[in-house]
């Protein structure tokens, strides 16, 4: 398991990253914004993931800006699946769920 905190003026993102032998997951909490996409995608890229599913465990999540939500795009293009909690980020999941589904259609 690793941990990454960057806080902000008043905002901060913790990345932590489990991984069991079977599975990876990506565990969020704070706000997915500005330069913490960036870190995100980062922890994501670099988890030793190869062949092993990714979750991305989005129940602590606080706001996403547009950037956030086009890297949450791209894992999900990549495969990763999401664990989400309340109305705005189930239907974000849902959404993006969505999208990928017509692009492989397409």
């Amino acid at each position: 398991m690793s941990d990454v905190r960057l806080s902000g003026q008043s905002e901060m993102l913790r990345i932590t990253l489990h991984g069991d032998g079977a599975r990876w997951r990506l565990q969020l909490s704070g706000r997915l914004a500005g330069a913490w996409v960036a870190e995100t995608e980062n922890a994501w890229r670099s988890a030793p993931v190869a062949g092993k599913p990714v979750e991305i465990d989005m129940r602590d999540v606080t706001g996403i800006d547009e950037a956030g939500r086009c890297l949450l795009q791209a894992m999900k293009d990549a495969g990763a699946r999401f664990i989400a909690k309340g109305v705005a980020m189930e239907a974000l999941v849902e959404e993006i769920t969505r999208k990928s589904a017509r692009r492989s259609r397409a």
